[in-house]
């Protein structure tokens, strides 16, 4: 494996769009997969004049995840014997709209939290709040049982109303190392502060050969995470409407992931190629998403032992973690009696017996106190999951801002051109920090 370096121009970075295609058809039936739409539906339990049939569209159509909501959907089906549910791999937040205005929406979807508002003003999506607070809702003890105050936060809309329930939510950083680079390069314990990741990356690149410390396709919500941790800011408020990221934290993280990609001690690649050159051998560690865990365990095959480490801790003191992922949407279409089916599945997916569940075959996380007691054993059984999990009061959610994406998309230029060496770190983040807030505000367009 040689020694390289990515660098990425805004051409080759691009933008999820809501309105993409047209949706698949609703109708039900037996189960079906294809490779470019998955369709899985248990078979009706009864021929019953009772039974409401509604459809749920989700992004996921292949691995752990797509198996992971068959057997979720399936079990739902069991448990309500008058309501069945048929599951598409479809990814609701790219054609959940174009379907929408074509009468073809599912009932259900998985789209991205940043997402929801437009949806909600394209009246695609309805209002949960009378479902919440009705007769078959939720009360404030359930509630706060089952939801951590950032995660149920994350959730609200403009005033009152709520257009999403909590789903999945995924750590972005999460570290895993090679157990047995580590033995060679005489490291004797798990990384806890970053400065122990990066001597770690330093000692093993010293084993010399083919041997590099970090193989990473660079993220910015993941230098943001860094930046926090070592005191620097990223946005000016808690609203994350503007971005604040000319400050002494964020340019010594910055010089100090040069330095380390100039030296050969990180590897910079693109997609997902941190994942096979870890399966090489000659990595030794990654910076992944806990959702990354599963992928990472295939490419090492059983070839060496690796572990995890939880996100590490800065010279601020603390450990953040950037949280998103996918929610739960129910769109305005079908009869009163679907809307309702509907809600019950809602309640289902969101809920910490499911959630539990998704999380042990996943490397989800809780999404409430609830499921942290749920996952207490098998935390305790399997430490490379537990690691994902952090202090819920240290999570960076995901910025429902619907510019967001367009934002972090026009910053990569100058933060790939900042590690490659090919601008100074100060000029970089001044143009992060003008791009970032053009883009975010909305005057700026791809």
């Amino acid at each position: 494996m040689q020694r390289r370096t990515l660098i990425i121009t805004a051409s080759t970075l691009t933008m999820v769009t809501l309105l993409a295609g047209c949706g698949a058809s609703q109708s039900g039936g037996g189960t079906t997969a294809s490779q470019s739409t998955n369709t899985a539906s248990t078979s009706p339990n009864t021929s019953s004049k009772s039974m409401v049939d509604i459809n749920f569209w989700a992004g996921h159509s292949s691995g752990t995840l797509y198996k992971a909501l068959v057997a979720e959907t399936a079990a739902f089906n069991k448990e309500h014997p008058n309501i069945h549910v048929t599951f598409t791999a479809e990814g609701a937040t790219k054609k959940g709209m174009a379907a929408f205005l074509a009468h073809k929406s599912p009932n259900v979807g998985m789209i991205s939290t940043y997402a929801a508002q437009t949806f909600a003003n394209a009246g695609a999506i309805l209002n949960l709040t009378p479902y919440i607070t009705g007769k078959n809702g939720l009360s404030q003890q359930q509630i706060q049982n089952d939801y951590f105050p950032v995660i149920w936060k994350d959730m609200q809309g403009t005033g009152t109303n709520q257009y999403i329930m909590p789903l999945e939510k995924k750590s972005g950083v999460v570290i895993y190392y090679n157990a047995d680079m580590f033995k060679k390069a005489g490291i004797s314990s798990a990384p806890k502060t970053w400065n122990d990741v990066w001597n770690d990356a330093k000692k093993i690149t010293a084993l010399g050969g083919k041997a590099h410390g970090i193989a990473w396709t660079p993220m910015i919500q993941q230098f943001f995470v860094m930046t926090m941790d070592n005191g620097g800011q990223v946005f000016t408020d808690s609203s994350e409407s503007k971005f604040n990221l000319v400050n002494t934290g964020a340019e010594s993280t910055l010089q100090t992931l040069r330095n380390l990609v100039k030296n050969g001690d990180i590897i910079v690649g693109k997609g997902y190629q941190y994942q096979q050159d870890f399966g090489t051998g000659d990595i030794g560690l990654l910076m992944d998403a806990s959702a990354g865990y599963t992928y990472d365990k295939g490419s090492v095959g059983g070839k060496f032992p690796f572990d995890a480490a939880s996100a590490p801790i800065g010279s601020s003191g603390k450990a953040y973690n950037w949280i998103n992922g996918a929610s739960v949407a129910m769109f305005n279409t079908g009869t009163q009696a679907q809307k309702d089916a509907s809600w019950e599945f809602v309640k289902y997916l969101s809920g910490p017996a499911n959630n539990t569940y998704w999380n042990e075959h996943t490397n989800y996380l809780p999404l409430g106190p609830a499921g942290k007691t749920q996952m207490q054993s098998f935390y305790q059984s399997k430490p490379g999951w537990a690691a994902s999990y952090s202090n819920p009061q240290d999570w960076i959610m995901k910025p429902t801002n619907t510019n967001w994406s367009a934002a972090k998309t026009a910053m990569d230029t100058d933060f790939m051109k900042a590690l490659n060496g090919q601008e100074s770190v100060t000029q970089a983040l001044k143009n992060m920090n003008a791009e970032g807030n053009k883009y975010l505000s909305g005057q700026g367009r791809l």
